[in-house]
């Protein structure tokens, strides 16, 4: 499975799913080779994130600024934090729900992602979407939460009413990369994203 998905959410918009530990963010280039690639006024690699335990820990590899403070090293993240790179790519970090050690990341600024996305999740154990305002993806429509969750190497789905992938008439437990889910208001797809 790729390392990065997107995951476009019906009346909702797109969301990059990031899967790994770390994650490296910079200019929007071929040679950068990024996870979140910008479109705006930074350094190639610019930044890393990295997960450890529950924490989050930002890593700049060149100036940065965290909640208005400029920083030279190593520093943990806390909910709703503001990272600026470069000339003013605002990043906001949260992690909205109490009982997921998941984080979202959104651009605050002008600027925007390749490809376009309205968020960006980096997967710790689980990512919850629905109605709830401390959901890690809001989607005001659905009646319900949906729960994708890591389970080893697969993303499995949990949720209170059945979800289905193509035609089979089984509900889905584990998510098929590049199939839609869909379930009574519910429809969403992951697809790989490619590097340049």
């Amino acid at each position: 499975m790729s390392d990065r998905l997107q995951m476009w959410i019906d009346g909702v918009g797109g969301y990059m799913l990031l899967l790994g530990d770390r994650v490296n963010i910079g200019q929007a280039m071929a040679s950068a080779q990024v996870d979140i690639p910008i479109m705006g006024d930074i350094s190639r690699r610019h930044a890393a994130i990295r997960r450890s335990g529950e924490e989050y820990i930002l890593e700049p590899l060149t100036e940065m600024v965290l909640n208005d403070q400029p920083i030279g090293g190593l520093a943990v993240l806390k909910h709703r934090d503001v990272m600026t790179l470069g000339r003013g790519v605002r990043i906001q970090f949260t992690q909205p729900h109490p009982l997921s050690n998941s984080a979202v990341l959104r651009i605050i600024s002008r600027h925007r992602t390749e490809p376009a996305c309205d968020g960006m999740v980096m997967l710790a154990d689980s990512l919850l979407m629905g109605p709830k305002m401390n959901n890690h993806v809001v989607c005001p429509q659905w009646l319900q939460d949906v729960v994708i969750y890591r389970s080893g190497s697969k993303l499995q789905l949990r949720s209170k009413t059945p979800l289905f992938q193509s035609d089979s008439t089984e509900p889905a437990s584990a998510i098929k990369i590049g199939e839609t889910v869909q379930g009574e208001e519910v429809s969403f797809c992951l697809e790989p994203i490619s590097r340049v």
